[in-house]
């Protein structure tokens, strides 16, 4: 699950996944919007058929938070 994460963070956000660390915060990534954000979210939802409540969400701040986030729900 780790990685397609990662896969689809560097495919919404446009940039290289290597720069990506479960440690980076989703918010600083430049470039990063809210948008994206979403799309992000809903992609995940879509690719792995779950639900991420959207005060889950809200409180996703690293890429760590995500993926602890997908795998709980």
């Amino acid at each position: 699950m780790r990685d397609t994460i990662y896969e689809v963070l560097a495919r919404v956000m446009e940039k290289d996944i290597n720069m990506f660390t479960d440690e980076t915060v989703i918010k600083e990534i430049e470039g990063f919007d809210s948008l994206q954000f979403v799309m992000m979210i809903s992609e995940l939802q879509e690719c792995y058929k779950i639900d991420i409540p959207l005060d889950r969400a809200l409180e996703v701040e690293t890429i760590g938070d995500l993926v602890a986030c997908a795998q709980q729900v």
